[in-house]
């Protein structure tokens, strides 16, 4: 059991808390074009919908922020390798906030598992209970003498309600946990400003770029947003 749990302990921890390590190839800085930036619908359903950022670079959609770093790091602007750093980090802490929640959510599961109610839906458990010491009884296999077994009791188990409740705190604590990690890998502000930053930095350099205003349409009206 032991081992069980070191496993999911480990096992999680390798998956989700890797640094991020930007190595940036070699990109020549009179190379670089300008990021590009779309809002693309991330949910459209009963509730409204949703929009996400897409960064694009050389006409091409970026997979993943982080893929950005190489080309702001190249970029050699102060301002927005501070502000991809930043992001970075949150990206670090918010995968080892995700392996330990998730840790703690598997860890509590397998206690409330452990540690269910019975058939009849509480937390109970058979006691024996004892014939006085010099008395004759009738127990339930028949007569017995004192400082014997009688029978047993239905009584309610504090342990195990109290343990099942502790999984539950744990469970929940562990989900809430990789949330706010899952929270800090989203790319936000500190991308919004390296990239800023970045495009600036290219257009103080001479290197020509466009502003295209459009609207997009979301549940919260019709905005009008400029695509660098």
């Amino acid at each position: 059991m032991k081992k069980f749990l070191l496993l999911l302990v480990l096992g999680p921890l390798q998956v989700w808390a890797q640094q991020d390590r930007i190595i940036p190839p070699p990109i020549s800085a009179e190379n670089l074009k300008p990021i590009e930036s779309d809002l693309v619908p991330s949910y459209n359903g009963r509730y409204g919908q949703r929009v996400r950022t897409q960064y694009i670079y050389d006409g091409l959609d970026v997979r993943h922020a982080k893929d950005l770093g190489p080309y702001i790091m190249a970029s050699g602007n102060p301002d927005a390798i501070r502000e991809f750093n930043s992001y970075i980090a949150s990206r670090h802490t918010g995968g080892w906030l995700i392996a330990g929640g998730i840790t703690s959510a598997i860890v509590g599961a397998i206690i409330m598992g452990s540690n269910g109610s019975g058939n009849n839906g509480k937390f109970t458990t058979q006691q024996p209970f004892y014939c006085p010491v010099g008395n004759v009884c009738g127990g339930t296999s028949g007569t017995v003498y004192g400082g014997q077994i009688a029978g047993y009791q239905t009584v309610v188990d504090t342990h195990k309600q109290n343990t099942y409740a502790a999984g539950g705190i744990t469970l929940i604590g562990g989900a809430i946990l990789a949330g706010i990690g899952f929270g800090m890998n989203i790319p936000g502000s500190h991308v919004r400003r390296a990239v800023q930053y970045y495009n600036r930095a290219l257009k103080q350099q001479g290197i020509s770029w466009q502003l295209t205003p459009y609207s997009s349409l979301s549940s919260s009206g019709v905005g009008l947003v400029g695509k660098f």
